[in-house]
């Protein structure tokens, strides 16, 4: 990966008056830290992969070999005073959809879900000013590329008008759905509304199953005041089993680890941690972390005990946190699951968000690359059917 490309944190005016400004990972401070995760509570779409109370955690401990620390954009009043929108973003030399140095949202291991955190009143403006500024970029960058940001929403639309402002195409490179509980959505019975009667016996069963094993008890956790207890037992489970076995759970890593102790900490101080437990005995043999950013909420990892497989326990976990949504997350406007293509949580979570992946280009010279390499994909996609 090539050396980052910066600017000094020195704003640059656009025509609407507003500052975007180029700031290095290594030039945070507090005061700006603090004015980020404000930004974030009032976002036009939640996003806990892009909180400081995520991102700052994972570049600090995480062993992933990042060879780029991200470089943050975003934009200001300008007065300085306000902050608009944040984006984190590395340097791209070439990818599938764009062979031309560009901008790529910067991820870690554990990112799950991209895009920017814009503010729900001067967010429009915000975003016409960063594609402002990207296109005057063209000796430096050639477009900016996202990957899983979110498809059929408020702040697609935002992007894609403020995109068109100053003719910057959105170029796809694929598109998935993802589980979500669409929390108005919610009915009264979600067991006699959401599934047919084989998928309600397998329910049942499995509940009467795992009641064989003690008192079956499910509840919310991650309080501030024992969010470390909480978190120890979420990471006992989630090592548990394969993930355990190969090496990826959280406590196969020091650095993991660490990251996820700083992460629950910020997020429960934040009232942001949300764990959701499924315990036997009052015993927890399940356990879910789930991050709230704005009023959405992001389900990060979950874990369980193999002992208790018969019993389907983290099935059974999900089930019940759908059906205490509709009164215990009443502000909240969805859940995702944060799943692979293929996931049981699909279903138990029937709902579904679209996401997408692709690249914007700002300037012709990107435009026209990105164009021709769409149109090779498309011919060997017709040469593969011949």
């Amino acid at each position: 990966m090539a050396s980052l490309e910066t600017k000094t944190s020195s704003g640059c005016e656009t025509t609407s008056g507003l500052r975007v400004v180029e700031i290095p990972f290594d030039e945070l401070t507090p005061e700006f830290e603090s004015r980020w995760a404000q930004l974030e509570t009032n976002s036009v779409e939640g996003n806990a992969f892009l909180s400081p109370h995520f991102v700052i955690p994972a570049v600090n401990h995480l062993d992933g070999a990042y060879d780029q620390k991200p470089l943050i954009l975003a934009v200001e009043s300008a007065d300085g005073s306000e902050l608009l929108a944040v984006g984190l973003f590395e340097v791209s030399r070439n990818s599938r959809l764009l062979p031309m140095t560009h901008l790529q949202s910067w991820r870690c291991e554990h990112t799950l879900f991209d895009g920017l955190l814009v503010d729900k009143q001067n967010g429009a403006d915000a975003l016409a000013a960063l594609f402002e500024w990207l296109s005057k970029q063209g000796r430096r960058w050639q477009g900016v590329a996202f990957t899983d940001r979110s498809a059929d929403g408020e702040l697609n639309n935002m992007l894609e008008t403020a995109a068109a402002t100053t003719n910057a195409t959105w170029f796809e490179d694929w598109t998935r759905e993802r589980a979500i509980i669409s929390i108005d959505e919610v009915p009264e019975d979600c067991l006699q509304t959401l599934y047919s009667k084989n998928r309600r016996r397998t329910f049942r069963r499995a509940e009467k199953q795992l009641a064989k094993c003690g008192d079956v008890t499910f509840s919310y956790a991650g309080r501030e005041d024992r969010a470390e207890h909480d978190v120890q037992a979420f990471l006992e489970l989630e090592a548990m089993g394969w993930k355990g076995e190969e090496g990826t759970a959280l406590l196969s890593s020091p650095g993991s680890e660490k990251f996820c102790r700083e992460l629950a900490t910020r997020l429960a101080a934040e009232k942001n941690l949300v764990i959701y437990q499924c315990l036997v005995d009052s015993v927890p043999v399940a356990s879910a972390f789930n991050m709230r950013s704005a009023n959405d909420l992001f389900c990060f990892k979950i874990g369980w005990n193999p002992e208790f497989a018969s019993g389907s326990p983290g099935i059974l976990n999900e089930l019940h946190f759908l059906q205490s949504t509709r009164q215990n997350l009443a502000d909240i406007r969805l859940a995702d699951s944060c799943s692979k293509v293929g996931s049981y949580v699909e279903d138990v979570w029937p709902w579904k968000r679209r996401l997408t992946t692709g690249v914007f280009t700002t300037t012709r010279t990107g435009t026209l690359a990105a164009s021709a390499m769409t149109q090779l994909k498309r011919l060997k996609r017709m040469l593969k059917k011949a």
